[in-house]
């Protein structure tokens, strides 16, 4: 089905899903194939895909989403990994003001790997130690570890609401840019998406 059909046949649904509700993730591109799985877990957990497509990032968005990451050791390597390779990029939506909260923690809990990330992660996550001499730039492995932490590690998603929709502006803007019918996305994604419809 796509975007134009997606969302003309969301437009029946009168309720407009709050901003607040809306995440952004995306899974990396080793891991595509996981996808169905993927999206099982996030139903089980609450939450659902309101619209997915399978791109490459580029540059610019690279530099948005992880803004906190740049001029870091590991950061050239990993982008360039990004923007060679198709990832899978996501528009979750869960009920509640919990949306956030349940996708950090399917990739992460108090510094562990997540249900997604555990389950998928094809190796297995670096120790403590190991951690500490990555950090330090003085692993003996340096570059096998980077690569094990910034590009095998399953998923991407963003740490809050302002984070979500800023990303999703970057990626998808053009992409709803021509839709006649707005679906029953929420208000503040329209405006962000496509400033020009009322």
């Amino acid at each position: 089905m796509g975007i134009e059909d997606r969302f003309k046949k969301a437009v029946e649904i009168k309720e407009t899903i709050p901003a607040h509700e809306i995440s952004f993730a995306f899974i990396k591109p080793d891991f595509i194939n996981d996808l169905p799985e993927i999206e099982k877990i996030l139903k089980d957990h609450g939450l659902s895909i309101l619209y997915k497509d399978k791109i490459i990032l580029n540059e610019n968005a690279i530099d948005d989403i992880y803004k906190d990451s740049k001029g870091e050791h590991f950061y050239s390597a990993m982008k360039e990994y990004l923007t060679k390779n198709k990832v899978v990029v996501l528009m979750v939506h869960g009920k509640g003001s919990e949306v956030q909260k349940v996708l950090l923690s399917l990739k992460k809990v108090n510094g562990k790997n997540g249900i997604i990330r555990e389950r998928f992660q094809k190796e297995p996550p670096v120790s403590s130690d190991d951690l500490a001499l990555w950090n330090e730039r003085k692993h003996p492995k340096q570059d096998e570890v980077s690569v094990l932490l910034t590009q095998k590690n399953v998923i991407h998603t963003s740490d809050n609401a302002e984070e979500a929709l800023s990303s999703l502006k970057l990626i998808l803007g053009d992409r709803f840019k021509n839709l006649e019918e707005r679906g029953n996305l929420p208000a503040e994604l329209w405006g962000i998406f496509n400033n020009d419809k009322k």
